[in-house]
This record gives C-alpha cells, structure tokens and sequence, in this order.
C-alpha cells in the first residue's frame, strides 16, 4: 500500500493561538507583579535597617551618600546601592511622610520600579496590585450532599446534618 498522499490543511486561524503582540496602548515597560513583589520584600528589609539608617538617609546630600548608608548598614549587599539614585529622588520628593511607617513603605514602594518608570507609576502599580487581593476570587462557603443515618439527604449546614446535627468526619492526611 501508497502512503496517503493528501497533505494535512493549516488552520488559518486555529482556536489556540497565542500572539506575542499586547494590541493598542502602551508597551510594558515593567512586570506588576514583580514590582509589587520587590516592594514587599524592600518594606521588610527596610524597616529591619530602619533605625541605623535613617540618620544617614535623611542627610544624605547625594545618590552616592545614600549608596554609602546602605554599605554601611548592609556592608557587602548589592541589592539597594544600584538603586540609590531613586532612593535619592524619592527621599526628596515634597510629599515624603513624617511617620516611621509610612516612610518605609513609600520608599520601598516608590523604588521598587528600579527607574524603570517613575517612582509615582511605581507607588501606584503597588497600589493597583494589593487592590487585586481583595478582588481576588474566594470561596466564601462551600457545602456537602449529604445522606445521614437519621434519613437526611440534603446539603450540609455549617459541615453537620440540617435535621440532626451530626457533624461531617473529614479525614486527615498524613
């Protein structure tokens, strides 16, 4: 026997196509996600420094004086250094706050975006980004098909029988 001579036919438009282009707008310039992943983790490292460097950040009079405070606190770390030009701008910005607190998280939050865009886009990509964690999709209450011994059948209430209470046995994984 021949093989089958007939050419498989291309789909011209296939159902499962994936185009690399994004469409009209604005290119990407930064991942959120990761942006708002670098900022959690700078708060906590920041606020860990916070009371050695402070005094020195406050004063610094230049990006390089900044990257010096953080080789002081942290010698040999080259994380927050490259970034000291932000950190910079960002501790000279007018709306700078008072409090401890807040000091922290806006200047983890105003860097993360590494200059890549500004440090206000950068604030608000962090902002836009723990406002979907409370959009997030949650189960809010979930519910068994029972059939009891008593003779229920029936959804459960709060994991127990409607009609006699007996409460539903999960097992547990080792």
């Amino acid at each position: 026997m021949g093989r089958n001579k007939k050419v498989k036919k291309i789909a011209r438009n296939p159902l499962d196509r994936f185009s690399l282009e994004r469409g009209p707008g604005r290119p990407v310039k930064v991942v959120p996600s990761a942006v708002r992943g670098r900022a959690d983790n700078w708060r906590s490292a920041i606020a860990r420094l916070w009371n050695d460097l402070e005094g020195p950040l406050l004063a610094a009079q230049s990006p390089d004086e900044v990257s010096k405070a953080f080789q002081a606190v942290l010698p040999g770390n080259n994380e927050f250094p490259p970034h000291a030009e932000v950190m910079f701008r960002t501790l000279n910005d007018p709306k700078f706050p008072k409090r401890k607190k807040a000091r922290i998280n806006f200047l983890a939050d105003s860097s993360a975006g590494l200059g890549i865009v500004t440090p206000r886009r950068s604030r608000d990509i962090c902002a836009e980004e723990r406002g979907l964690d409370v959009q997030r999709q949650q189960i809010l209450r979930y519910e068994y098909w029972v059939q009891c011994s008593c003779g229920y059948k029936g959804i459960s209430r709060n994991h127990c029988c409607k009609k006699c209470g007996a409460e539903i046995l999960f097992p547990i994984l080792d």
